[in-house]
């Protein structure tokens, strides 16, 4: 596989049209919108036997190179899909390094970094982002500053910490996270390696469509998982888009959003409870910054938002736990939307996103 070449990759806005060079730099448009990433990539090849595991398996469909994957590669990916009966299956992404998916978009972004001749990342984040991104920037030698929202959960900021990283906490809503930590991206030589921002993110998530695919052998029919910022349904959304695009698959799987009833701004409703006092603390937000590609996204394939409660959320955990699997709340909430999937039920797959011990 041959590098991927800089000139092919480009920053695109899709609300007013703007592009832009990917620079260290360039983190948003000047219209203040998130930036999407265009490349020109390559089809998978039809077999993957003699491969890698990790993203650099699905090089062909990552714009950044072998090379910077293979360095970042902490064991993200390749994670087991399991059957339960009916014709669901479970992806367990919460058997990761750091013990949530975001270890798929943390190994791309400090690839990213890397490319880009960072010395240091910062990232907001209430947890899982900052466990993951500290883990691998770490293990490439980069520096890392997480912001934090008030209320952010203790275990997952004691996981960051422990991997170097340092903490600044950010006062008043998950918002000021985000934009204080915008502020320090300024610094000579920090990349803003934010989950939600970054486009980067999103070509690591790909990898979980590529998986899927190759581990049933098929498309599914609807893929759940609990959305707060999107990082991984829009991720998902993209790869298996790639492959219907390249012609490696017919069509798309339905994608299904599960959400909090305390915070569900994807089914139009508002947050009743600030962030760090919700159950589900992991999806508590309540202005996605790519909320309008989340809904395209579900609208584009005939999926749904679903709504749960924290009693639905709690039962479900339980029930995974009783079946061997042992994961947080805000990943339980996908398998609780289960009973409230309408259509057809086979094969549908229910992303686990997180640890057990990132919420006990």
């Amino acid at each position: 596989m041959d590098p991927t070449p800089a000139q092919s990759r480009r920053l695109h806005c899709s609300r007013c049209g703007a592009e832009y060079d990917v620079v260290i730099s360039r983190t948003v448009c000047d219209c203040g919108s998130p930036l999407d990433l265009v490349s020109d990539l390559q089809p998978l090849p039809p077999s993957l036997a003699g491969r890698p595991f990790g993203l650099a398996r699905y090089a062909d469909a990552i714009a950044l190179t072998p090379r910077a994957l293979e360095r970042t590669y902490l064991g993200a990916g390749m994670t087991p899909i399991l059957p339960m009966g009916g014709g669901t299956f479970v992806k367990c992404d919460f058997i990761s390094p750091t013990g949530s998916f975001k270890d798929r978009g943390a190994a791309a972004v400090t690839a990213a970094a890397i490319e880009l001749g960072a010395v240091e990342v910062v990232v907001d984040s209430s947890g899982n982002a900052a466990a993951a991104l500290a883990a691998h920037a770490a293990h490439v030698g980069l520096r890392t500053t997480v912001v934090v929202p008030q209320g952010a959960p203790e275990a997952k900021l004691a996981q960051a910490q422990a991997y170097g990283a340092a903490i600044v906490s950010a006062p008043g809503p998950r918002e000021r996270a985000a934009e204080i930590a915008l502020e320090l991206s300024g610094r000579a030589g920090c990349y803003y390696a934010s989950h939600a921002f970054s486009p980067f993110f999103l070509e690591g998530t790909k990898s979980w469509a590529f998986e899927v695919f190759e581990q049933l052998g098929a498309i599914p029919e609807a893929v759940l998982m609990p959305v707060g910022n999107g990082s991984l349904l829009l991720g998902v959304f993209a790869g298996f888009s790639h492959l219907v695009a390249t012609g490696a698959a017919r069509r798309l799987p339905r994608l299904v959003a599960v959400q909090s009833r305390n915070c569900a701004p994807l089914a139009g409703l508002p947050a009743h409870l600030t962030g760090h006092s919700l159950y589900t603390d992991g999806i508590a937000i309540s202005r996605p910054v790519r909320m309008r590609s989340i809904l395209d996204a579900i609208a584009a394939t005939g999926g749904e938002v679903l709504v749960v409660s924290d009693a639905e959320v709690q039962e479900a955990r339980l029930s995974l736990a009783s079946a061997g699997l042992w994961v947080e709340p805000t990943a339980a909430a996908a398998w609780a939307g289960l009973p409230h999937l309408r259509g057809d039920r086979g094969p549908v797959v229910v992303n686990l996103g997180g640890a057990g011990f990132k919420r006990p």
